[in-house]
């Protein structure tokens, strides 16, 4: 479920939505506790674990969940606007070692994982992240040339200083899914080959696309090495180019 140095959630968003009461998250039990992915069948989003949710996991993942709920990337079920595919294989690394899933159960394009609309005002959050104040926005949420090598849904929120300047001097700007996957012309894109480290794990491990069935962590080691999840998943409308 997570990457040896890049780890974290899947699609995070701009800022919570309307203030609902949090469920139980319950304890932090399950074996993916802490790797940030939801793994709680009871909730769904594109927040949630990509590989198949058990019962075991139920109130047993609070801190992933409880954290993704914060962000809008997950609700309970049968009140998210987009859930998580079925038929996925879950990883046997851990925390430690790459995914082996094989499938993400992608819908079929344009009935992919979407997040709620952005809201109005961009919400940059605080300098809580380990690369706060570096001169880079390190926040996935965000696309451009004012954007760092590397990136995970850690620092989604935790770079605001950097973000906002960046932002404010038109070097870097909201990634926007729906417009990404509009101006996305899958067969026009060079996938590269499969020689990636996580190639054929049901995730893309490319950090020029973005989206629900990406990897929780991206960087430039990867691009053009994961071709054939990248295409499959840029077929099914669950990824889409980040610079577009």
């Amino acid at each position: 479920m997570t990457r040896p140095l890049l780890a974290l959630p899947l699609l995070a968003l701009l800022g919570a939505p309307a203030a609902a009461q949090a469920p139980d998250f319950g304890a932090d039990t399950s074996p993916w506790a802490g790797d940030g992915e939801c793994d709680d069948p009871r909730f769904e989003g594109p927040g949630m674990a990509t590989g198949p949710l058990v019962e075991a996991d139920a109130m047993a993942d609070a801190s992933d969940c409880a954290a993704a709920f914060a962000q809008g990337a997950i609700a309970l079920a049968g009140t998210a606007g987009g859930g998580k595919g079925e038929g996925t294989g879950e990883g046997t690394g851990g925390g430690t070692g790459g995914d082996t899933g094989e499938d993400t159960g992608a819908a079929g394009a344009g009935g992919g994982p979407v997040p709620p609309p952005l809201p109005a005002a961009v919400d940059f959050g605080d300098d809580s992240g380990d690369w706060a104040r570096d001169g880079e926005c390190d926040d996935r949420r965000f696309r451009g040339p004012g954007m760092a090598a590397s990136l995970t849904w850690l620092d989604a929120g935790r770079d605001a200083t950097d973000c906002r300047s960046l932002y404010d001097a038109g070097q870097v700007s909201v990634w926007d899914w729906d417009g990404a996957r509009a101006a996305t012309q899958c067969d026009a894109v060079d996938f590269g080959d499969d020689s990636g480290d996580y190639a054929g794990d049901g995730e893309c491990d490319d950090i020029r696309f973005e989206g629900p069935a990406m990897a929780s962590g991206v960087g430039p080691a990867l691009v053009g090495r994961d071709a054939t999840d990248c295409a499959r998943q840029c077929r099914y409308g669950t990824v889409a180019l980040r610079d577009y």
